[in-house]
């Protein structure tokens, strides 16, 4: 893999290297980093890597110096032209032929600090690297959502540009299609208004028109099916409700089996003696049912 900056440090300063490393990767610059590096030793990998990026950044400290890792590493930035950038922590003076290249220093420099030597340390990879500018994205606060948008816009071929135009284009791709079902339906739609305008002798649309809404029509009982005869049915059916109850009330009640009216058998205000006393049984002769019947 193929790197814009090739860190060199000292594990002394892995946490230096760390801050350094995460602020040129929030710039889009691509880092060879690695946190958990152990090997004391300058391996083939390294030297590969190392040959295969753009430009070396040397962090050098008293630890850095005394590093065989750095030494080598710095070695391998000095013998191309144009790759290696400098920058140090103490007031350490690196052993020829580095003292005499210039360092940017970065002593002060936190996650919530940014020094003078970090601004000239990214604009100088940045003016190898063909980016211009870069001191005003880092002044930019993270809420400054206008200003950033203006700083893409005036720098569109820059790396934040073109990582920030693939997020939108990566956000446009994960919504949502519309429904199969609700395509269908609006396609469906769509063919039948065009085959009513054909039919009258209309140009055919491909795509539904706002239904609009239908005019309201007034409706006289007339033209209800049925409704005008619903009131003279009930009117009817009342009359013979009243007709009936008066027939009944003004006769007597028919006589029930062959026993006399009601009325006449339990005038008003008396009860019938059979509610009253209930008929007592009475005794009768005794039959033997246990034995056959004689014969006649």
């Amino acid at each position: 893999m193929a790197y814009d900056v090739f860190l060199a440090y000292a594990q002394a300063d892995n946490d230096m290297a760390a801050l350094v490393a995460r602020r040129l990767r929030a710039l889009k610059f691509k880092v060879r980093f690695s946190k958990k590096r152990e090997d004391p030793t300058f391996d083939d990998k390294d030297a590969r890597d190392a040959l295969k990026s753009q430009h070396m950044l040397i962090i050098w400290s008293e630890a850095a110096v005394r590093s065989d890792w750095v030494r080598a590493a710095a070695s391998i930035g000095h013998s191309r032209t144009g790759m290696l950038v400098q920058t140090v922590l103490d007031d350490t003076v690196p052993y020829e032929p580095f003292g005499d290249d210039r360092r940017y220093e970065l002593a002060g420099f936190t996650s919530r600090t940014t020094v003078e030597g970090w601004y000239q340390t990214v604009e100088e990879l940045g003016r190898r690297s063909g980016r211009i500018d870069l001191r005003t994205w880092i002044d930019l606060s993270a809420k400054d959502e206008d200003g950033k948008s203006e700083w893409l816009e005036s720098h569109p071929n820059d790396p934040l540009a073109l990582h920030a135009q693939s997020l939108r284009e990566k956000k446009l791709e994960s919504r949502p299609a519309p429904a199969p079902e609700a395509a269908s339906a609006a396609a469906l739609a769509a063919s039948a208004i065009g085959q009513t305008q054909m039919a009258n002798g209309g140009s055919r649309v491909s795509a539904p028109a706002p239904a609009a809404r239908a005019p309201a029509t007034n409706t006289t009982p007339s033209e209800d099916t049925g409704f005008d005869l619903v009131i003279p049915t009930i009117a009817i059916g009342i009359g013979a409700m009243f007709l009936f109850g008066y027939v009944f009330r003004s006769e007597p009640l028919p006589a029930i089996s062959n026993l006399r009216p009601i009325v006449n058998t339990c005038p008003a205000g008396t009860v019938p003696e059979n509610l009253i006393a209930p008929p007592v049984l009475e005794a009768g002769p005794i039959i033997n049912d246990t034995e056959p019947e004689p014969d006649n």
